[in-house]
């Protein structure tokens, strides 16, 4: 039997379908008025508008996921209309969902590879050396600054 974690949580999250606008890109393809289409949770089945995803957030349900971890992602994707009217402007429609998710956890390489941090060489601090003159035994300093033209031929 499999060990059950923190993480082992049904799905939790706000969703809205977007109807087709009968445009294609860069023009908007799927559309839904605000103050009509609301996003409906998919624990408590109840509807929020845009302007209470902030309250959904907050309710005892969603913030059993906070508590142990989980992180607000958005995603969408497209389907196909389930039951088309003859207003639709397209067979298929965006499905926009603000969703609850598991953090991030980078996983234990599998390849043998090491991780960039442990293959590079960590940078170690050399003690200061004495400067050395580069300029050749018999270099005679410049008096003239004319002397340092040279001729360019065109």
């Amino acid at each position: 039997m499999q060990q059950k974690n923190k993480f082992d949580m049904p799905f939790c999250g706000l969703t809205k379908k977007l109807k087709p606008t009968g445009n294609r890109s860069p023009k908007y393809e799927y559309s839904a008025n605000s103050s009509q289409v609301k996003y409906i949770c998919s624990l408590t089945k109840r509807k929020y508008t845009l302007s209470q995803i902030t309250e959904w957030f907050m309710t005892p349900e969603v913030q059993k996921y906070h508590d142990v971890g989980y992180v607000l992602k958005e995603m969408a994707k497209t389907e196909e209309i389930q039951n088309p009217n003859q207003y639709d402007k397209g067979t298929d429609q965006l499905v926009y969902t603000i969703m609850m998710v598991k953090p991030y956890k980078p996983q234990a390489n599998i390849d043998g590879m090491k991780p960039i941090s442990q293959s590079m060489p960590q940078y170690t601090q050399q003690p200061m050396t004495q400067a050395q003159p580069s300029a050749p035994d018999h270099a005679v300093p410049v008096e003239n600054m004319n002397d340092m033209d040279d001729e360019i031929p065109f």
